[in-house]
């Protein structure tokens, strides 16, 4: 079974906001509670976790992929800096930039992926 776009999308919309809810518990939990993948650095699980939520919300909203893009770095550079503020985080530079850079890698390929889908689905 095939789905169409129109699918892909509202699923995306789904998996991108789960993605966002994810990324803003781990960033403002405790360091102890926050989730993890053993064998990845910090650094990958970041990239990643931002690469899913710009890739996802890009594709479940096409038009709107530069405000999408805007909002999540915004929320990125936010959610750095409110890290300040629990006593067992820290807010860094470097951090914000490899989620800036996942999300915006992230949502350039959803950009693709939707071009290609949309090519594919055109008669030649």
């Amino acid at each position: 079974m095939i789905l169409s776009l129109d699918k892909l999308r509202r699923l995306a919309v789904i998996a991108g906001w789960a993605a966002m809810l994810v990324i803003m518990f781990s960033t403002l939990s405790p360091i102890d509670e926050r989730p993890h993948i053993p064998f990845l650095d910090a650094d990958i699980e970041r990239f990643l976790a931002y690469f899913a939520a710009g890739a996802a919300l890009a594709f479940a909203y096409p038009r709107q992929r530069w405000l999408v893009l805007a909002g999540i770095v915004a929320l990125a550079i936010g959610l750095e800096w409110l890290q300040t503020l629990e006593a067992t985080r820290h807010g860094m530079p470097h951090d914000a930039i490899v989620k800036i850079v996942g999300a915006s890698l992230g949502s350039v390929a959803a950009a693709a992926f939707d071009t290609m889908a949309q090519r594919l689905r055109k008669p030649a």
